[in-house]
């Protein structure tokens, strides 16, 4: 699988590279901002398959980048996980609500990636 994960925190986007790169055969790619997000989104958004979305960030959060996305097509072809520390029940239903298909609880577990990307893998048939 293709993923990008973003969020604004390095140690978050470096804890999910190396919870990743345990999994043989998924590339990703990094970006710590909503606004480079939309970027490589509208850039080769149709070659992703996952995306990992801080809610949190500044300038442009998760929920904006979600909001943006639901206007094209490619929120219905991707996998978003939203990862947040915000485990309240309004963020997580509008985050569901506005096309995210998982939400994950920061700080998030190497065992919970690995059952989260074969939950993912399931889900599309990769």
């Amino acid at each position: 699988m293709k993923i990008l994960i973003v969020d604004d925190v390095a140690m978050h986007r470096d804890l999910l590279e190396i919870f990743i790169s345990k999994w043989p055969g998924h590339e990703f790619t990094s970006v710590g901002s909503g606004a480079e997000a939309l970027s490589v989104l509208r850039e080769g958004g149709h070659r992703l398959d996952v995306v990992f979305l801080d809610v949190n960030m500044p300038g442009l959060s998760g929920l904006d980048v979600l909001e943006q996305l639901k206007e094209s097509t490619l929120h219905r072809s991707l996998q978003i996980v939203m990862c947040s520390s915000r485990n309240d029940m309004p963020t997580i239903t509008k985050a569901l609500g506005m096309g995210a298909k998982h939400y994950m609880f920061k700080p998030c577990t190497e065992k919970a990636v690995g059952l989260k990307l074969q939950q993912i893998a399931q889900a599309i048939g990769a």
